[in-house]
């Protein structure tokens, strides 16, 4: 098999500035909070000065452009407003903005008019600042629009990364398209397959190491088996994994802002704007908790010390995301601290198990210094629950798509675990059970799908079922 390497086409002063697309996309989020809110302010300020003859409530004015401005990032991140392609897009963007824009301006006339606290706010005021906001909103959005695609046309905005897998004898047409100036937005890795028996191990390596965002596969049509077996293999990598025709030609490559062409066989479970929504998720939660719990946490800790000798925390290696090893914390709720390949399951009335240990395994609060992994961005508050090292390697083997779990990151708490498939398992079934829930939550990720796990994790019976 050939790597023949990233096609880099930014010269190598100005690698270190390139910029994420999501950073772009937040800069311009911010920027629209900005022309809101002073809109909201002075419109209002120059109304009441000026039309009413009294002094203006600042502080009125300050807190409806603030409220306005949340909504309108809320509703324009929930559909997808800021993505790389809406932004490049100079026929979708501008109704785009217009329909968030009214959404948001609605939701919050609608919300106060519910709370009594629209008779503090001016008919005159809103119609200027629904008005005259969207004119602005339109004049920054095209300024930056024109930017981001400057930045994108001159290398300084991060392409997206594509490992592109061909077989040998195509490889020099693949390199050609990989270089071709014309397509600006995508950096590529090509792969040429040769005839081994068994080449998939070293792609899933390769795209385990590169973290691209897109896998694009230009392989014989009328060769299923290998195009089954390479698919198969990447679906534990986090990308977006495609199908291309195998008559390589720059028209595959779609020159599409959001991706390659091609046949889609796997999606991402999140873009770069969902993981930054999941992400700040897991960063209020975790502080939050953390606040809330810290005299909970410095009790627990000193009675696990004086229940046993021992540490308080409990460390242990488990596989996180893209089967990156990281160190989990617990409570220390066993007498012995094993890991590695002498780890042994937890089975109910185990005799390792602490007295105080039973009971913060049952109630879950064994598992709360996991908020500092959330903090440490090795874990989420919610995903598929990580496993010791050795559980992992012994199951991944003997059960389909085991290690797909791992394309996002592992969680205080999932969709299997509220759900009672927890504790020992002692059987293959009872594991395929769990992957078969933690496979459905990677498939279906959703921000309200996140928070309502974790209400279901405080109040619903089944998550404490089968605790040991």
């Amino acid at each position: 098999m050939t790597s023949i390497g990233i096609t880099d086409r930014e010269p190598a002063s100005r690698r270190k500035f390139s910029l994420a697309w999501i950073w772009l996309s937040v800069a311009i989020a911010l920027a629209d909070m900005l022309v809101v809110v002073v809109t909201s302010v002075v419109l209002g300020a120059t109304y009441y000065r000026f039309v009413l003859d009294s002094t203006p409530p600042l502080a009125g004015h300050l807190g409806e452009g603030i409220t306005f401005a949340l909504m309108l990032v809320i509703v324009s991140g929930l559909r997808g407003d800021y993505r790389r392609s809406a932004l490049l897009d100079d026929v979708r963007w501008p109704l785009d903005l217009w329909v968030a824009w009214t959404i948001a301006f609605g939701a919050v006339i609608a919300l106060m008019f519910l709370l009594k606290s629209s008779l503090d706010m001016s008919r005159g005021v809103a119609s200027a600042v629904y008005v005259a906001g969207f004119g602005l909103l339109l004049v920054t959005h095209f300024i930056a629009t024109r930017l981001v695609a400057a930045l994108a046309a001159s290398g300084r905005v991060r392409p997206r990364r594509v490992l592109l897998v061909t077989r040998t004898g195509a490889s020099d047409a693949a390199t050609a398209i990989a270089h071709d100036p014309t397509i600006t937005a995508s950096a590529f890795e090509v792969v040429a397959l040769d005839d081994r028996a068994d080449p998939v191990g070293d792609v899933v390596a390769i795209a385990r190491d590169l973290q691209p965002d897109e896998i694009l596969l230009s392989l014989p049509f009328q060769d299923a088996e290998l195009i089954d077996r390479v698919a198969d293999g990447l679906m534990v990598t986090p990308a977006t994994i495609r199908l291309a025709p195998t008559g390589l030609s720059s028209r595959v490559f779609a020159l599409s802002h959001e991706g390659v062409g091609g046949v889609v066989l796997a999606r991402a479970p999140l873009d770069a704007w969902e993981r930054m929504q999941k992400r700040a998720f897991d960063i209020v939660v975790a502080t939050a908790g953390l606040i809330a719990l810290a005299p909970l946490l410095v009790i627990v800790g000193i009675l696990v010390r004086l229940d046993g000798r021992g540490p308080a925390l409990f460390r242990q290696t488990r596989y996180g995301f893209n089967q990156t090893p990281f160190t989990v914390f617990k409570f220390r709720t066993m007498r012995v601290a094993e890991a590695g390949s002498d780890f042994t399951q937890a089975t109910r009335d185990d005799p390792r198990i602490t007295r105080l240990g039973r009971i913060l395994r049952r109630t879950n609060v064994d598992e709360l210094p996991q908020l500092l992994n959330v903090l440490m961005g090795d874990m989420s508050i919610v995903g598929p629950r990580p496993h010791p090292v050795a559980l992992d390697d012994a199951f991944q083997s003997r059960i389909a798509h085991y290690t797909r779990r791992h394309i996002v990151k592992p969680g205080m708490t999932g969709w299997a675990q509220v759900h009672g498939l927890r504790g020992e398992t002692d059987t293959d079934e009872k594991m395929r059970m769990r992957i078969e829930y933690d496979l459905v939550y990677v498939e279906n990720w959703s921000l309200s799908l996140d928070i309502r796990i974790v209400l279901m994790t405080l109040f619903y019976g089944a998550a404490y079922r089968n605790a040991v």
